[in-house]
Protein backbone atom coordinates (compact mmCIF):
# COMPACT_ATOMS: atom_id res chain seq x y z
CA UNK A 1 0.00 0.00 0.00
CA UNK A 2 1.05 3.67 -0.58
CA UNK A 3 0.80 6.57 1.64
CA UNK A 4 -0.54 9.68 0.21
CA UNK A 5 2.83 11.46 0.65
CA UNK A 6 4.51 8.83 -1.52
CA UNK A 7 5.33 9.76 -5.31
CA UNK A 8 6.29 7.68 -8.49
CA UNK A 9 9.47 8.43 -9.75
CA UNK A 10 7.81 9.52 -12.68
CA UNK A 11 5.51 12.09 -11.46
CA UNK A 12 2.65 9.58 -11.72
CA UNK A 13 -0.22 9.36 -8.59
CA UNK A 14 -1.50 6.78 -6.27
CA UNK A 15 -4.84 5.59 -7.39
CA UNK A 16 -7.56 2.60 -7.15
CA UNK A 17 -9.71 1.57 -9.51
CA UNK A 18 -13.57 1.68 -8.33
CA UNK A 19 -15.68 1.20 -11.02
CA UNK A 20 -15.34 0.40 -14.96
CA UNK A 21 -17.84 -0.29 -17.87
CA UNK A 22 -17.50 -0.47 -21.74
CA UNK A 23 -17.55 2.34 -23.75
CA UNK A 24 -16.69 2.04 -28.04
CA UNK A 25 -15.14 -0.51 -29.02
CA UNK A 26 -12.21 -0.78 -26.71
CA UNK A 27 -11.92 1.60 -24.48
CA UNK A 28 -13.57 2.22 -20.74
CA UNK A 29 -15.13 4.86 -18.76
CA UNK A 30 -13.32 4.30 -15.23
CA UNK A 31 -14.03 5.58 -12.03
CA UNK A 32 -10.68 5.72 -9.42
CA UNK A 33 -10.33 6.93 -6.17
CA UNK A 34 -6.91 9.46 -5.58
CA UNK A 35 -6.44 10.92 -2.20
CA UNK A 36 -5.71 14.12 -3.47
CA UNK A 37 -8.68 14.21 -5.94
CA UNK A 38 -11.04 12.19 -4.77
CA UNK A 39 -13.67 10.07 -7.00
CA UNK A 40 -12.45 11.44 -10.83
CA UNK A 41 -14.22 9.89 -13.92
CA UNK A 42 -11.41 9.20 -17.37
CA UNK A 43 -11.54 7.47 -20.17
CA UNK A 44 -9.13 4.97 -20.87
CA UNK A 45 -8.93 4.24 -24.30
CA UNK A 46 -8.65 0.79 -25.48
CA UNK A 47 -8.12 -0.03 -21.51
CA UNK A 48 -10.33 -3.33 -22.50
CA UNK A 49 -7.03 -4.58 -23.33
CA UNK A 50 -4.90 -3.35 -19.99
CA UNK A 51 -4.74 -6.12 -17.43
CA UNK A 52 -4.22 -3.27 -14.98
CA UNK A 53 -7.46 -1.58 -15.10
CA UNK A 54 -8.44 -4.57 -12.30
CA UNK A 55 -10.78 -3.97 -9.38
CA UNK A 56 -8.41 -4.26 -6.23
CA UNK A 57 -5.08 -3.41 -8.04
CA UNK A 58 -3.02 -0.70 -6.14
CA UNK A 59 -2.30 1.95 -9.45
CA UNK A 60 0.33 4.50 -10.55
CA UNK A 61 -2.32 6.67 -13.10
CA UNK A 62 -1.52 10.06 -15.10
CA UNK A 63 -4.46 12.00 -15.77
CA UNK A 64 -5.00 14.46 -18.17
CA UNK A 65 -8.18 16.96 -17.66
CA UNK A 66 -10.56 17.29 -20.72
CA UNK A 67 -14.18 18.46 -20.47
CA UNK A 68 -16.08 16.55 -17.56
CA UNK A 69 -14.06 13.32 -17.41
CA UNK A 70 -10.79 12.83 -17.80
CA UNK A 71 -7.97 11.06 -19.95
CA UNK A 72 -5.73 8.18 -18.60
CA UNK A 73 -2.73 8.91 -20.25
CA UNK A 74 -0.77 5.97 -18.23
CA UNK A 75 -1.41 3.14 -15.77
CA UNK A 76 0.74 0.49 -14.23
CA UNK A 77 0.32 -1.39 -10.86
CA UNK A 78 1.77 -0.02 -8.10
CA UNK A 79 2.28 -3.56 -5.69
CA UNK A 80 0.56 -6.60 -5.42
CA UNK A 81 -3.36 -6.81 -5.05
CA UNK A 82 -5.00 -7.58 -1.67
CA UNK A 83 -5.71 -11.01 -2.07
CA UNK A 84 -9.47 -10.91 -1.64
CA UNK A 85 -11.57 -13.95 -2.79
CA UNK A 86 -15.12 -15.47 -1.93
CA UNK A 87 -16.92 -13.41 0.49
CA UNK A 88 -14.31 -11.16 1.54
CA UNK A 89 -14.55 -10.26 -2.82
CA UNK A 90 -17.77 -9.65 -2.81
CA UNK A 91 -17.16 -7.34 0.53
CA UNK A 92 -14.63 -5.12 -1.47
CA UNK A 93 -17.23 -4.71 -4.75
CA UNK A 94 -19.76 -3.11 -1.67
CA UNK A 95 -16.99 -1.23 -0.54
CA UNK A 96 -16.84 0.22 -3.91
CA UNK A 97 -20.08 0.54 -4.96
CA UNK A 98 -20.95 2.92 -1.47
CA UNK A 99 -17.76 5.03 -2.63
CA UNK A 100 -20.01 5.17 -5.98
CA UNK A 101 -22.89 6.27 -4.16
CA UNK A 102 -21.87 8.66 -1.60
CA UNK A 103 -18.96 10.12 -3.42
CA UNK A 104 -19.58 13.37 -5.63
CA UNK A 105 -16.82 13.19 -8.41
CA UNK A 106 -14.20 15.77 -7.78
CA UNK A 107 -14.58 16.37 -4.51
CA UNK A 108 -11.57 15.50 -2.41
CA UNK A 109 -11.03 13.18 0.63
CA UNK A 110 -7.98 12.79 1.73
CA UNK A 111 -8.60 11.46 4.79
CA UNK A 112 -10.73 8.73 3.34
CA UNK A 113 -7.55 7.36 1.76
CA UNK A 114 -5.77 5.77 4.67
CA UNK A 115 -9.04 4.16 5.88
CA UNK A 116 -10.00 2.82 2.42
CA UNK A 117 -6.41 0.75 2.22
CA UNK A 118 -6.53 -0.74 5.41
CA UNK A 119 -10.13 -1.78 4.84
CA UNK A 120 -9.24 -3.84 1.55
CA UNK A 121 -6.09 -5.02 4.04
CA UNK A 122 -8.52 -5.74 6.30
CA UNK A 123 -10.84 -7.70 4.44
CA UNK A 124 -7.91 -9.80 3.29
CA UNK A 125 -6.95 -10.85 6.75
CA UNK A 126 -8.33 -12.44 9.95
CA UNK A 127 -10.88 -9.52 11.35
CA UNK A 128 -14.40 -10.44 11.13
CA UNK A 129 -16.12 -9.14 7.52
CA UNK A 130 -19.09 -7.96 8.91
CA UNK A 131 -17.08 -5.27 11.23
CA UNK A 132 -14.90 -4.36 8.66
CA UNK A 133 -17.88 -3.27 6.79
CA UNK A 134 -18.97 -1.31 9.45
CA UNK A 135 -15.96 0.27 10.54
CA UNK A 136 -16.04 1.75 6.95
CA UNK A 137 -19.30 2.77 6.87
CA UNK A 138 -19.21 4.54 9.78
CA UNK A 139 -16.14 6.23 8.14
CA UNK A 140 -17.46 6.84 4.91
CA UNK A 141 -20.51 8.28 6.22
CA UNK A 142 -18.35 10.92 8.86
CA UNK A 143 -16.48 12.03 5.40
CA UNK A 144 -19.47 12.45 3.19
CA UNK A 145 -21.14 14.47 5.79
CA UNK A 146 -23.11 12.41 7.69
CA UNK A 147 -21.94 10.87 10.99
CA UNK A 148 -23.36 9.40 13.33
CA UNK A 149 -23.32 11.05 16.99
CA UNK A 150 -22.81 7.71 18.87
CA UNK A 151 -22.48 9.64 22.49
CA UNK A 152 -25.47 12.41 22.16
CA UNK A 153 -29.17 12.31 21.36
CA UNK A 154 -30.55 14.84 18.71
CA UNK A 155 -30.99 17.61 21.59
CA UNK A 156 -27.34 16.65 22.67
CA UNK A 157 -27.71 15.28 26.01
CA UNK A 158 -25.37 11.84 26.79
CA UNK A 159 -27.21 8.77 25.60
CA UNK A 160 -28.30 6.71 28.30
CA UNK A 161 -27.35 2.89 29.36
CA UNK A 162 -30.70 2.23 29.66
CA UNK A 163 -32.17 4.52 27.26
CA UNK A 164 -33.60 3.63 23.66
CA UNK A 165 -32.93 5.67 20.44
CA UNK A 166 -34.60 5.55 16.79
CA UNK A 167 -32.39 7.02 14.17
CA UNK A 168 -33.67 10.16 12.09
CA UNK A 169 -31.69 11.57 9.51
CA UNK A 170 -30.92 15.04 9.54
CA UNK A 171 -31.77 14.88 13.25
CA UNK A 172 -30.00 11.99 14.98
CA UNK A 173 -30.72 9.99 17.97
CA UNK A 174 -34.51 10.46 18.99
CA UNK A 175 -35.94 8.71 22.32
CA UNK A 176 -38.08 5.59 21.01
CA UNK A 177 -39.13 2.61 23.35
CA UNK A 178 -38.44 0.31 20.47
CA UNK A 179 -35.45 2.10 19.27
CA UNK A 180 -31.69 0.82 19.53
CA UNK A 181 -30.39 0.31 23.17
CA UNK A 182 -28.50 3.04 24.55
CA UNK A 183 -25.62 0.67 26.16
CA UNK A 184 -25.29 -1.09 22.52
CA UNK A 185 -24.62 2.17 20.88
CA UNK A 186 -22.05 3.68 23.62
CA UNK A 187 -20.18 0.43 23.04
CA UNK A 188 -20.09 0.77 19.32
CA UNK A 189 -19.25 3.95 19.71
CA UNK A 190 -15.73 2.45 21.62
CA UNK A 191 -15.55 0.02 18.45
CA UNK A 192 -16.47 -3.13 21.52
CA UNK A 193 -17.88 -5.73 19.17
CA UNK A 194 -19.96 -8.39 20.70
CA UNK A 195 -22.69 -10.09 19.50
CA UNK A 196 -25.54 -7.96 20.15
CA UNK A 197 -23.60 -5.29 18.80
CA UNK A 198 -23.06 -6.42 15.74
CA UNK A 199 -26.51 -7.65 14.78
CA UNK A 200 -27.35 -3.63 15.98
CA UNK A 201 -24.64 -1.97 13.86
CA UNK A 202 -25.71 -3.99 10.76
CA UNK A 203 -29.68 -2.22 11.30
CA UNK A 204 -28.02 0.75 11.89
CA UNK A 205 -25.63 1.65 9.97
CA UNK A 206 -28.09 -0.38 6.85
CA UNK A 207 -30.79 2.46 8.06
CA UNK A 208 -27.76 5.04 8.14
CA UNK A 209 -27.23 4.65 4.50
CA UNK A 210 -30.37 4.46 2.88
CA UNK A 211 -31.21 7.96 2.65
CA UNK A 212 -28.18 8.44 1.05
CA UNK A 213 -28.16 5.63 -1.90
CA UNK A 214 -30.68 7.57 -4.61
CA UNK A 215 -33.45 4.86 -3.68
CA UNK A 216 -31.60 2.05 -5.36
CA UNK A 217 -30.35 -1.16 -4.05
CA UNK A 218 -26.90 -1.60 -3.93
CA UNK A 219 -26.23 -4.28 -6.91
CA UNK A 220 -23.03 -5.81 -4.39
CA UNK A 221 -25.62 -7.20 -1.93
CA UNK A 222 -27.11 -9.29 -4.82
CA UNK A 223 -23.29 -10.75 -4.49
CA UNK A 224 -23.65 -12.40 -1.15
CA UNK A 225 -27.57 -14.12 -1.93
Amino acid sequence: MTSTNERHAGGLSPAWLLHRRPFRNTSLIIDLFLPERGRVGAVARGGRRDASLAPFLPLWVDLKRGGELYTLRQVEPRGPAPGLAGRALYCGFYVNELMMRLLHRDDAHPDLWPPYEHTLAALAGDTALDVTLRRFEMTLLEEAGYGLPLDQDADGRPLADDGLYRWEPEQGFLPDPRGYPGDLLLALGRDEWNGDVRRMAKALLRAALEPHLGGRPLRSRELFR
